[in-house]
């Protein structure tokens, strides 16, 4: 029985040593598989750290590199700002210097061109005077020229005047004698009229008065031929016809005016010789009517198309105020339908009005040109 329990201790003890040493097993297997990873895990942290330290020392050779190049940019940025400060200086005392030289140039080039100005421009003022005084002195002389036969006229008719006034309380014999002396005047002034108006009746005699008095109206507004104005210039349309205004006045910038000269007499003609006023009506309402054919007919063919840089329109002119006028009396929007047509009618008073106005711009056109010269 003892001996049973001691075998049974006995085996009882060795289950347990054998237990034990199985567990111990088993507990050293775990350890050394925990180990093994625990080595694992520290060759990785180890080489972790080795990668850090060798990432730590590049950066650093960075840092260091940066702060080295840093260090250099900063002396080299404060190098060029003292460069740049001292330039700056330089530049200063230089523009000083130059504004000073640049003043003193100036001063002086503008003193000299002042001088050098007023005396050209006294001497442009005094020609211009000169040439004034000039064309003053030749438009008197013109005007004296018509004024001096009228002033003839109305001295002689003073002087009849005064004749017939002291002559007033003669006999009635000598006045009748006078009267028939009168009548004798008249019926020869009659008879001179009457060649006077046969005589324009004529073409060819018409055209070349009503040429001259054009002529004479364009000299009374000072102006010069062949520089001023031009006569008889023949130009040629696209269709082969020849057309050949009396006269082109020329315009600054080499623009020009057409001018052409009309005599419609017939109708006139009629008004002067009416002896009624219905004859009167119908000489009017005649001259009216021939105006209006010359507008029509001057219209149509188109100067300002055969003249460079034409105003697109052409000057009628009617040598005679009494032409103007009987037109329009009889009818008032003549100048209106004219206009519409591209035609402006012109009297001499009219024209010489217009034509001294151009002879203004030209003169202007010299003044300036002179200005721009100097």
């Amino acid at each position: 029985m003892d001996l049973r329990l001691g075998f049974g201790l006995a085996i009882g003890l060795g289950i347990g040593v054998l237990v034990g040493w199985l567990l111990a097993l088993r507990r050293a297997n775990l350890l050394q598989t925990e180990s093994a990873g625990l080595a694992a895990q520290l060759g990785e942290v180890r080489n972790q750290r080795d990668s850090t330290k060798t990432e730590m020392d590049r950066l650093r050779k960075e840092l260091a590199a940066e702060q080295t190049a840093r260090a250099r940019e900063e002396s080299d940025a404060k190098n060029q700002r003292e460069n740049l400060e001292e330039q700056r200086r330089l530049l200063d005392a230089a523009e000083a210097k130059l504004k000073d030289a640049f003043n003193s140039l100036a001063g002086r080039a503008l003193n000299e061109n002042n001088q050098q100005f007023l005396r050209l421009a006294g001497i442009s003022f005094e020609t211009i005077r000169e040439e004034a005084t000039g064309d003053l002195e030749r438009r008197k002389t013109a005007i004296d020229g018509l004024v001096q036969p009228l002033k003839e006229v109305l001295n002689k008719l003073e002087g009849k005047l005064d004749l017939m006034e002291n002559s007033r309380t003669s006999s009635y014999t000598e006045l009748r004698t006078q009267v028939q002396g009168l009548l004798d005047t008249g019926e020869v002034l009659r008879q001179e009229t009457g060649n006077l108006v046969n005589v324009l009746r004529q073409p060819q005699v018409k055209g070349r008065w009503g040429e001259l008095t054009l002529r004479r109206a364009v000299e009374l507004a000072g102006m010069s031929p062949h520089c001023d104005f031009r006569e008889q210039v023949t130009q040629q349309t696209d269709e082969g016809n020849k057309l050949r205004p009396d006269l082109v006045v020329n315009l600054p910038g080499n623009s020009s005016i057409v001018v052409d000269s009309k005599v419609p007499f017939e109708g006139f003609y009629k008004i002067a010789t009416a002896k009624s006023e219905v004859e009167r009506r119908e000489g009017l309402s005649d001259h009216a009517r021939l105006v209006r054919d010359r507008v029509g007919q001057l219209s149509s063919k188109e100067y300002w198309k055969q003249f460079e840089l034409a105003p697109k329109f052409v000057v009628m002119f009617l040598p005679s105020e009494a032409f103007f006028s009987a037109a329009l009396e009889q009818d008032p929007t003549l100048l209106e339908e004219a206009a519409k047509k591209r035609v402006l009618l012109a009297s001499p008073t009219n024209l010489i009005a217009l034509l001294g106005a151009v002879a203004a711009v030209w003169r202007q056109d010299q003044i300036a040109k002179s200005a721009q010269e100097i």
